[in-house]
């Protein structure tokens, strides 16, 4: 469980390095998945994740991209219906019970894993509505500065949707601004240990720079939705051909299934 000055922290910041949720034999597990699904991508006789590739825009360099891997792997599914992450995201959000909208594996390798730029991530979800505030983020491996922390601004979540400027951005550190529209601009790395959960804002700016460590740099971010989020069918997304309900009714079925209720009689 969170402290309150925790949750105020979060707040504030718009993120916030949260609770171990994973034990050491937990976490080799779920290193051994990703590789397994990785390794098995294009065989037909077993089952398969959304989306699995490699999205590094920089030729020789890798970040795996693995969406919905819950969909693959039942060591993934369990971690969705994580007890200490429901509760927490519970604490942050505000909601009664959670689905999952989807999670997504960001794997460097290392000495070449590549550049995550800056991003906010609600844009990037038009289909759902309203947004899902918050993304919690294990990490598989030690994380810290040398092989590709993730990196937040803080306060930008109170900002606004800004995805566009982002996007035009091509430098990881030379094109952030010290000032943006009034607002002191600084960027704060990190470091999350395996295990461990950090929490953001889906508005809060964030991204993560190269891994040229001799380290391997694996994480999930588990994307989730609450009780009142329902389907824009306006909007375009990959999870978008597994939605099986109407425009503006909620978001549910199997691909978006039920992992936390509050507990109401605690």
């Amino acid at each position: 469980m969170l402290t309150p000055a925790q949750v105020s922290e979060f707040k504030s910041q718009g993120y916030l390095r949260g609770n171990t949720v994973l034990t050491d034999e937990q976490v080799e597990v779920l290193r051994g998945e990703v590789e397994r699904v990785i390794e098995q991508r294009d065989r037909e006789d077993v089952k398969q994740p959304v989306m699995c590739h490699n999205f590094s825009k920089v030729a020789g360099t890798t970040v795996w991209q693995i969406v919905n891997i819950w969909e693959a792997s039942a060591p993934y599914a369990e971690l969705t219906r994580n007890p200490i992450i429901g509760e927490e995201m519970g604490q942050l959000t505000g909601a009664n019970a959670l689905r999952i909208w989807h999670d997504q594996i960001q794997y460097k390798p290392a000495d070449n894993g590549g550049v995550n730029m800056w991003h906010q991530d609600a844009p990037l979800w038009p289909i759902i509505a309203p947004m899902t505030e918050v993304t919690a983020w294990v990490a598989l491996d030690d994380v810290d500065v040398d092989n590709g922390c993730m990196s937040m601004v803080p306060g930008s979540h109170l900002w606004g949707d800004h995805i566009d400027m982002l996007k035009g951005w091509t430098d990881f550190e030379k094109d952030v601004p010290a000032e943006f529209e009034g607002h002191e601009v600084s960027v704060k790395k990190c470091p999350v240990k395996k295990g461990e959960v950090h929490y953001h804002h889906s508005l809060t700016w964030h991204g993560s720079h190269a891994n040229k460590s001799g380290r391997h740099r694996r994480a999930i971010a588990l994307h989730y939705m609450t009780e009142e989020t329902h389907y824009v069918a306006s909007g375009d997304h990959p999870m978008k051909e597994f939605v099986t309900v109407a425009d503006g009714e909620l978001l549910q079925g199997e691909h978006f299934p039920l992992v936390w209720e509050r507990n109401r009689t605690g």
